[in-house]
């Protein structure tokens, strides 16, 4: 993963250029480390798609847990009670740290968008706001997980007239059964293109690894 990460580093001009930005979507320790909170939920998953090959430009992170967070909410999902409860993405830990090799580099152009509470990246964020700073108008989406984050992420997208493509092999569910549901019946009626890593690299005309 450290080296496709010094790898896409290459293409960061060529993405800007011609107004592609990729989002790198949740990739904590406490979801996708061995050691991680809830990487129990998505190993398998994990095991049954390739996942070494998230590209790293614009950074979506999840708000981290803190104590008293969520004091006084009344709307409360389901998301958020498992946060409070299992303490994930606890603000200081280990768990709260972008997994390693995968860190942003401001020196090479990446952007750490303001974080989100609740699923999509673009909801309550600036996001929008930095993709049309730089004339964005693809986007290519990986990362965590595949029927939450990453799809309400790429729905959100769509509706705001991004043209959406999502990698298939660099994301997991929950489940295996979750990530296959997602992939299979949802995402070809979300967006313009599903495909590998490897099928949108070579798309877009990026030198091979």
């Amino acid at each position: 993963m450290k080296d496709f990460a010094c790898f896409a580093r290459m293409w960061l001009m060529q993405f800007m250029d011609n107004g592609t930005a990729v989002l790198l979507i949740d990739l904590y320790n406490d979801f996708i480390y061995p050691d991680g909170k809830w990487y129990g939920n998505v190993k398998a998953s994990f095991e049954a798609t390739e996942t070494a090959a998230h590209i790293p430009i614009y950074y979506c992170l999840h708000q981290q847990y803190k104590p008293r967070n969520y004091d006084g909410w009344n709307r409360m999902t389901s998301y958020h009670i498992g946060m409070k409860e299992g303490r994930v993405i606890e603000e200081g830990s280990w768990g709260a740290q972008i997994y390693e090799g995968l860190e942003p580099d401001l020196a090479n152009g990446d952007v750490v968008v303001s974080k989100h509470w609740n699923v999509s990246s673009f909801q309550n964020t600036d996001l929008d706001y930095l993709l049309h700073q730089r004339d964005i108008t693809k986007l290519a989406c990986a990362g965590m997980t595949s029927n939450q984050c990453l799809e309400c992420t790429a729905r959100y997208g769509k509706e705001l007239g991004y043209d959406v493509t999502l990698l298939s092999n660099a994301t997991a569910g929950f489940t295996i059964e979750q990530k296959d549901a997602a992939v299979n019946l949802i995402w070809p009626l979300l967006v313009e293109r599903f495909m590998s890593v490897e099928e949108w690299a070579a798309s877009i005309g990026a030198p091979k690894q």
